[in-house]
């Protein structure tokens, strides 16, 4: 009898390649993402979605500038919605981690990136990622639980709309 292989959800990824801190980091904010609704819709539970709709891709890598790992979050909200303001210390944490476009990624827009506004700043040579939270910790994952919880109003606004 065959067995069949099924894919490693993000959780049994991130136990295989992050250790210590930056595993429980990772651990926390993929539970803090289920509590909360967001739903993955791939094959290896990386890609979350609230309402259906994409909010953030979490993904991690070996890296040996990084002994316990690495790992990372992109995909979140770059600009302000009506009626739906940004506390503008987490407007300025998102822009601190604006990724420009070094080819590393295999970029679709490398060798040069793209030109991208960032709530209200512009940013050149911007990878396609945009935004992308490296390895946070315990204080930048509360920001970054922030900005979720942002993006799900966004989100819900526009259902109703």
């Amino acid at each position: 009898m065959f067995k069949i292989k099924k894919n490693p959800k993000i959780e049994e990824v991130m136990k295989k390649t992050l250790k210590g801190e930056t595993l429980n980091n990772a651990l926390g904010f993929i539970a803090f993402l289920r509590e909360s609704g967001f739903k993955t819709e791939d094959k290896y539970g990386n890609n979350f979605y609230y309402m259906s709709e994409p909010t953030c891709i979490l993904l991690c890598f070996e890296n040996e500038n990084y002994p316990d790992g690495e790992w990372g979050v992109y995909n979140s909200p770059i600009c302000e919605y009506e009626g739906i303001p940004l506390d503008e210390d987490l407007k300025e944490f998102s822009r601190e981690n604006v990724r420009i476009c070094k080819g590393e990624c295999g970029c679709r827009k490398w060798p040069r990136g793209g030109d991208q506004t960032v709530f209200g700043k512009k940013f050149e040579g911007v990878c396609s990622s945009v935004i992308m939270y490296q390895n946070p910790d315990a204080e930048a994952i509360e920001k970054i639980k922030k900005i979720m919880e942002h993006w799900k109003l966004i989100i819900a606004d526009s259902k109703k709309r």
